[in-house]
């Protein structure tokens, strides 16, 4: 099946979607239980459903939408656990103690790529998902909010309007990466590694500490190969570059100038090999844009990490993952509610009425 797209001004290459044999079967592929986590408590959430239509932006000029497909629970990018505090700590001397979001180990590519105009059913489908998904209330707090502080490394204070709210900004980032990814599929800047990342390497830690070490060769052979027979379809679609030498050269810059914390790539590297559907084009893009999403959801610095990478970090969340939520590019799914991701605290009017009985 090939993968059917509308240049705007010139025609890419075109990478036909195919199994390699090699691939076709992965019954035998070992069974990761990384894939999911369990979703926070199902409690009262401060923000409630709006029937208000809101207008909405988007970076992409939706196309007519076919199907009526359904994501489940087990399809959100905020299933995807986190990489262990172990599998970082092996990450040293291949990737130094940088913040995610920071440049010390990437750049931005200054290639000049024209926009391509993405017609392929299986995505269009996938943002008419996000389309039904939207909470209005919580999608026009998220974009036109003001930032107030931070609470502590996973949360921060935000204004709108009158209304002073708590947010999970770590568990909102999945959100907000997932459907950058969507929306902009085709269309990503480059973050150009330096030096690049080798895939076997990274591969090898994450069987060691993942799977069964008496294996780990096998199974870090078996990475290798899945990301070096998919590379131009990566290259063409995610702009994963990977060189001959089975080393990544460039991930999508999802939103601008961020990239992400480079010691998750051996997690993303074996999710994306053993828990990605690479069998069926449809539920080949959803579930690798939620093991990417996971790779670019932001998450708090260990308490070992030195002092200045945690100052870092919260730069980042302020002045990039928090603007990106803004100006109608972000629309905020109903399943924030159920992960208490955004809790109202105080309206200015309601304390004016209690100074008043004062």
């Amino acid at each position: 099946t090939d993968f059917s797209v509308t240049p705007i001004k010139q025609t890419p290459t075109r990478v036909p979607f195919k199994i390699s044999s090699s691939h076709a079967n992965t019954a035998s592929s070992p069974k990761s239980d990384h894939g999911n986590v369990p979703f926070a408590s199902n409690q009262p959430s401060a923000i409630q459903g709006s029937s208000s239509d809101i207008a909405l932006m988007s970076e992409n000029i939706e196309p007519p939408l076919v199907g009526d497909p359904v994501q489940t629970d087990a399809d959100s990018p905020s299933r995807m656990r986190a990489p262990p505090a172990t599998l970082q700590s092996q990450m040293p001397d291949m990737f130094p103690a940088i913040s995610p979001g920071t440049a010390s180990r990437s750049y931005i590519s200054a290639e000049k790529e024209p926009r391509v105009d993405v017609r392929l059913t299986s995505i269009l489908n996938m943002r008419k998902e996000l389309q039904r998904q939207i909470h209005p209330e919580m999608t026009q707090i998220l974009n036109e909010h003001t930032f107030v502080g931070f609470v502590d490394d996973r949360r921060a204070l935000i204004q709108h309007q009158t209304r002073l709210y708590m947010v999970d900004f770590c568990k909102i980032s999945f959100h907000l990466f997932h459907h950058r990814i969507i929306f902009d599929i085709m269309n990503y800047g480059r973050l150009m590694l330096d030096p690049p990342a080798p895939i076997r390497d990274l591969a090898l830690v994450a069987a060691r500490e993942l799977g069964n070490p008496a294996n780990a060769d096998e199974i870090a052979d078996q990475i290798s190969v899945r990301f070096g027979d998919s590379r131009e379809m990566l290259e063409e679609y995610f702009h994963i570059r990977i060189d001959d030498t089975g080393c990544i050269e460039s991930l999508p810059m999802v939103v601008r100038d961020f990239s992400p914390d480079y010691d998750k790539l051996p997690l993303f590297l074996h999710n994306a090999t053993f828990s990605v559907n690479w069998d069926d084009e449809q539920q080949f893009f959803r579930s690798f844009s939620n093991v990417l999403a996971a790779l670019y959801a932001v998450e708090p610095p260990l308490p070992s990490d030195p002092q200045n990478a945690k100052e870092e970090y919260r730069m980042v969340i302020e002045h990039r993952v928090l603007p990106a939520m803004k100006g109608g590019s972000f629309w905020a799914p109903s399943l924030l509610l159920t992960e208490n991701a955004l809790v109202q605290l105080v309206d200015v009017p309601d304390l004016y009425r209690i100074f008043e009985r004062c």
